[in-house]
């Protein structure tokens, strides 16, 4: 089969460039593909708004235009917005007091009139507030870490900020940072004793000087704590107006449904590299260590990889852009750093950097396209007796929607099953686990590798019928025993695709019942939508839901998710997780099934699910994951935590004991054996530091209890065809 043509005309994450400009009375219309029509917001002649103003306005009016369920602005919605806007300013209510909650509920329920009217005055008031909240809170946080603890007494500290009120006084406040600051302390002092012991279990005697007294530890424990605030504050004291204005229009967005986002301008560059995988810079990551900036690590095939002067553990001294001055760095924080580093493609930056061994150096580096390689589908192949199961790892559904060259994730799962077939792999495990989705054209790409051809996933407009979106491509590049590993983190996309090969029982899906996110959002700039005074743009773009997708049995995985036909212990099992646990999702609902038929495999997946089963039922791993799971349930409902170094120190050790009882388990269990593609060995190779990487990866790969279970499956699904003189390769083309 020829690689398939990307289809634009739906995507899951767009750029909003899919759409018409029509005239109406003078009045521009944008009208996109899937039939939806956004009239622009026209500010009043008679009236100046301010850039908030403008943005609310906009935002209100597409979300009112186009939203594929909008919500009524009524009082409902307005509380529904407070509360979400007070956890997100507060949540730990170490902040406001109850005075300010008095003033601020004036407009619980006028957040709807707000809207309606273009005003932002409850904004206006948490904001300032917060200010001065802000600065008592880093006097409250110094003066509690200034006199020694004592961690013999038998007070405690609540975690949960929904089970917490607000402190009724300023003093009340204090006292809750002194208990804050405690906890905090104690943690680390815990950590600190721990330390002392491990190193004076492993040598005969240590050095009087250097045996640190309890007193010292705590002293310690508490300047640790302080650093760290430090930290803290200096990155909340640079948030500026307009990301918590950000802030509070995604409260808005978020009531309406979860997935529909505002983005900064900035957040949205961030959010294109993240969906493409590559960014514009020289590709080192940088780390604040004692002060200083350093290089932490070098990203293989990068432009300061290729120049070849910048080293691990460099310090950063100096920027400069091209010819300009350079500007000291010194004290700044690591984004801001980023921030000036990166820069256009092509255009040169020049580093002063401190070397390890005291030399100083002026670097110039070209930027250019970085990829990072973590985001891409990679492969490797695990081998068992006499037969090798391949293993695709695909980390999200990515696309460079920017850049028609770019990265996608369609290209290059394709490549990466060529690569299997080529080694005559006997069946094919791919790894959704925790992938939050991406291109919806990607995955029915994706899919159509599977299958002969037919519906991939049904996609429903606001005020359109639902269509199927079909691989159009006869014949399966891959027909081979498949499983798919998903996870509660795996989403969107990463659903529609294990749906679909379930549906046509192509391929067994292992795992937890997947995050339940059933709907389409695309990327609209919102400068499109605005007729008013420019000098208040840019507004940046918001990330709409239009649509919703279903499986192509008619069902939809909103809040259901996708249940797998393995069911494999899980961490957060018992915990209500996905979709389903937020009370702004959209409904679940389902519509007619899609023209397709199942598969008739020639062999019974019910053997393969039972024999599955039997194994978990006895897989010590896999039995101390379901323990834990009630232990982080029970530890989720009850997050009190006692600030007795006696108690508190037995809290921790069921943590430590069931670290080491997995620790035990791993040691004494048979772990896999994993080799690399032969035609991926010249790029592994080809530096120390892509050998570290790949090492890393295949140890990782060797202990994880999820992959070698679906490998047993893949195992038996090869017996079961050997048994009916069938084969579990695949060479078509």
């Amino acid at each position: 089969m020829n690689k398939k043509a990307i289809v634009p005309l739906i995507l899951l994450i767009a750029t909003g460039v899919f759409f018409s400009c029509k005239l109406i009375a003078d009045k521009r219309v944008f009208t996109y593909s899937d039939g939806i029509e956004i009239e622009p917001f026209q500010a009043p002649e008679n009236q100046t708004l301010t850039k908030n103003q403008a943005i609310l306005e906009t935002i209100s009016k597409v979300i009112s235009d186009a939203h594929y369920s909008p919500k009524l602005l009524n009082d409902d919605f307005s509380k529904r917005v407070f509360q979400l806007y007070m956890e997100q300013s507060d949540y730990g209510k170490l902040f406001f007091i109850e005075p300010d909650m008095k003033e601020f509920r004036e407009y619980e329920e006028r957040i709807d009139d707000e809207i309606k009217d273009g005003t932002t005055n409850l904004y206006d008031l948490v904001s300032s507030r917060f200010k001065v909240r802000l600065k008592e809170a880093d006097s409250n946080y110094k003066a509690a870490l200034t006199d020694a603890f004592v961690f013999n007494e038998n007070d405690e500290i609540e975690l949960d900020g929904k089970k917490m009120t607000w402190c009724k006084t300023t003093e009340e406040l204090k006292a809750r940072w002194r208990k804050n600051m405690k906890y905090r302390t104690l943690s680390r002092y815990v950590e600190l004793k721990d330390e002392q012991k491990t190193i004076a279990e492993k040598k005969v005697k240590l050095a009087t000087d250097t045996i640190k007294t309890d007193t010292q530890l705590e002293k310690e424990a508490r300047n640790s704590v302080r650093r760290n605030m430090a930290n803290y504050f200096k990155r909340i004291n640079k948030i500026s107006d307009n990301d918590r204005f950000a802030g509070f229009i995604n409260c808005i967005c978020h009531v309406v449904d979860p997935h529909t986002d505002f983005f900064p301008p900035k957040d949205k560059q961030r959010f294109d590299e993240e969906m493409a995988g590559s960014f514009v810079g020289i590709g080192a990551a940088l780390i604040d260590k004692d002060g200083s900036c350093k290089i932490e690590r070098i990203i293989p095939g990068s432009p300061c990889w290729k120049e070849g002067k910048l080293r691990k553990d460099d310090i950063i001294m100096k920027v400069a852009q091209g010819s300009d001055e350079p500007v000291d760095i010194a004290g700044w924080d690591t984004d801001d750093i980023v921030s000036i580093i990166r820069g256009k493609i092509n255009s040169q930056v020049r580093l002063t950097v401190k070397h390890l061994d005291g030399s100083i150096e002026v670097i110039s580096i070209t930027r250019g396209k970085v990829e990072q390689e973590g985001t891409f589908a990679k492969s490797t192949i695990i081998k068992t007796d006499n037969l090798k199961i391949g293993y695709i790892l695909l980390p999200e559904f990515y696309a460079d929607f920017q850049d028609p060259k770019g990265r996608r994730c369609a290209i290059d799962m394709q490549r990466e099953v060529g690569k299997l077939k080529d080694e005559k792999v006997n069946g094919i495990i791919i790894d959704l686990r925790s992938n939050g989705g991406g291109s919806l054209s990607d995955v029915v790409d994706i899919g159509g590798m599977f299958i002969d051809k037919g519906p991939i996933v049904q996609v429903k407009s606001r005020n359109m019928d639902s269509e199927s979106l079909n691989d159009m491509n006869s014949g399966m590049f891959y027909d081979g025993p498949l499983a798919i590993l998903i996870t509660q983190g795996s989403a969107s996309a990463s659903e529609i695709l294990a749906a679909a090969m379930q549906d046509y029982k192509r391929a067994i899906i292992i795992g937890s019942t997947s995050f339940g996110k059933g709907t389409v959002q695309r990327v609209l700039p919102l400068e499109n939508f605005y007729q008013g005074d420019a000098s208040v743009l840019p507004f940046g773009s918001i990330k709409l839901t239009l649509q919703k997708f279903y499986r192509i049995n008619g069902g939809s995985t909103q809040m259901k998710g996708v249940t797998p036909d393995i069911q494999l212990p899980d961490l957060y099992q018992l915990m209500d997780v996905g979709e389903r646990r937020d009370s702004n999702s959209l409904a679940w609902d389902q519509i007619a099934k899609a023209d397709f038929k199942p598969l008739k495999q020639n062999v019974d997946f019910a053997s393969l699910i039972d024999a599955s089963k039997k194994r978990i039922e006895s897989n010590e791993s896999f039995k101390l994951i379901s323990q834990n799971a009630i232990k982080i349930k029970k530890q989720s409902d009850d997050n009190t935590y006692s600030l007795n170094q006696t108690k508190f120190q037995e809290q921790m050790k069921e943590a430590k004991e069931f670290s080491k009882k997995m620790e035990d388990v791993e040691k004494s269990k048979k772990t896999l054996a994993f080799e690399n593609i032969p035609s991926d060995l010249p790029s592994i190779k080809k530096d120390s530091t892509s050998i570290k990487l790949n090492d890393e990866w295949l140890k990782a790969l060797k202990k994880d209890p999820y992959i070698a279970e679906a490998n047993n499956v893949l195992l038996d699904w090869n017996n079961k065809l050997k048994a009916t003189g069938a084969v579990g390769n695949s060479n078509k083309n």
